[in-house]
């Protein structure tokens, strides 16, 4: 846990990664339709979680986004051998925050 009287430097780090294998239910072959990295990192010294700054939050086979709490980087990867428009079929969602002006 973070301690307020004595900060972190955060010089070393510790990543995961997970691979999801997204749609292969639904394709003849047992290939999946798209997949995603989900990346987290936290302080290996604190273990204070990083949260991932400027990316909308969501969940897009087209491009990164986060999740609501802005701790896990999800990205959509495909293979090099794949069509550039691997993945791009699959629908997904984002969420936006309407302050108290705006309804």
């Amino acid at each position: 846990m973070t301690n307020p009287d004595r900060p972190c430097k955060h010089n070393d780090f510790a990543a995961n990664v997970a691979i999801g294998r997204i749609g292969e239910a639904e394709t003849d072959d047992g290939m999946p339709q798209a997949y995603v990295a989900e990346i987290t990192v936290s302080c290996a010294q604190c273990g204070e979680r990083f949260r991932w700054a400027g990316v909308r939050a969501g969940l897009s086979y087209h491009h990164p986004m986060v999740s609501p709490d802005e701790f896990e980087l999800r990205a959509p990867c495909r293979p090099a051998s794949a069509d550039p428009d691997f993945g791009l079929g699959i629908p997904g969602f984002s969420i936006a925050y309407r302050g108290p002006d705006h309804g």
